[in-house]
């Protein structure tokens, strides 16, 4: 008996718990310079090629009843490339955000559109500016299936049904926001590129809680930034930092990666990436990833060295990428975009 109290108390917790979780901070990756639609909608179209399709995968303290998955899959492209002046780009996007936490107790689906121009500074394109807008559809849905309440609990287990307040309200809710972000890029040469950007999300904030009109999407602001540059003959340097502030959340990532061209292996192009980035709340995040070709996948594993164990604690949080350009160019780099 005391274990099934102790298995309620839990259950009940996670719930009240992740209901202020969601509403407090959007979803966010470690590797977030993989997850550019996530992080600026100045970003759509800032690649080198005609098309780029990204996928995440981030499973977050898997130890707490598989406590937070987070999923997208993003496609962006190039538009009227034949009525767009040489220096300047318009694109489109298009990303789908799947977060489910607690088991998949609360579920949130996203369906974002965006849209940016690019306006080269220049005729060498040296510099540019980009500016870009989102429209964001998200639903959300408590899962009651899948929760456990504190009265459903007899000595012969959960058997009861629940009384609890929470089942008598709307348990789907949907809302259309709207993202906004800009972007300065400066390459003075090919091989060195410095960028910094800046974002809004959630200005309407529209979406609500279950059974209310309180907003459990804050404003969040972004400051993103980064550079590269090469280090001899085959290698390159790269470094970027992100910055968010959600109400009360506060989170800055910082770091880099070195990578290494393999010249001609097996007649493709193939390049290594080893780095590593720091977050705020006491996390080391290393990084490998290896590029092949059109293909770049990364892997990181979030390592918590806090003394503090709470459900919000990053101890065993994996993250995979997988970034997909068509039609990239190694040897002429028209648009000169950072990778992270």
């Amino acid at each position: 008996m005391n274990t099934l109290l102790i298995r309620a108390s839990l259950a009940f917790a996670l719930v009240v718990l992740f209901s202020h979780i969601v509403i407090a901070q959007d979803p966010s990756f470690s590797q977030f310079f993989s997850s550019p639609l996530t992080v600026n909608p100045a970003l759509t179209g800032n690649f080198n090629g005609t098309m780029r399709a990204v996928s995440n995968i981030r499973s977050q303290n898997a130890d707490y009843n598989n406590a937070y998955n987070t999923k997208t899959l993003s496609v962006d492209f190039n538009l009227l490339t034949n009525k767009i002046k040489l220096n300047d780009r318009l694109s489109m996007g298009v990303l789908l955000l799947s977060d489910q936490t607690g088991n998949k107790i609360i579920t949130n689906n996203n369906l974002a559109i965006s849209l940016s121009y690019m306006k080269g500074l220049d005729d060498e394109q040296k510099r540019s500016i980009t500016l870009g807008f989102q429209s964001n559809y998200s639903n959300r849905r408590f899962n009651t299936a899948n929760a456990q309440f504190e009265d459903q609990l007899t000595p012969g287990g959960f058997t009861l049904p629940s009384g609890d307040i929470l089942l008598n309200n709307n348990l789907s809710k949907s809302g259309v926001d709207i993202n906004t972000g800009i972007l300065f890029q400066y390459a003075p040469t090919s091989e060195h590129h410095y960028y910094i950007g800046v974002s809004l999300f959630n200005l309407l904030q529209s979406q609500k809680e279950f059974g209310s009109n309180t907003s459990i999407a804050p404003l969040r602001k972004t400051i993103h930034g980064g550079m590269m540059s090469p280090v001899g003959y085959a290698g390159t340097f790269h470094a970027s930092f992100q910055f968010q502030q959600q109400q009360t959340f506060n989170q800055l990532l910082i770091g880099g990666a070195y990578s290494y061209y393999i010249k001609d292996a097996l007649r493709s192009y193939v390049e290594l990436y080893l780095g590593a980035w720091y977050r705020t709340d006491q996390s080391i995040i290393p990084y490998i990833g290896i590029e092949w070709n059109y293909w770049r996948l990364g892997y990181t594993n979030d390592m918590s060295f806090s003394n503090r164990i709470t459900a919000g604690q990053l101890r065993y949080s994996n993250e995979v990428s997988l970034y997909y350009t068509l039609n990239k160019d190694k040897s002429l780099l028209k648009y000169k975009c950072g990778i992270f």
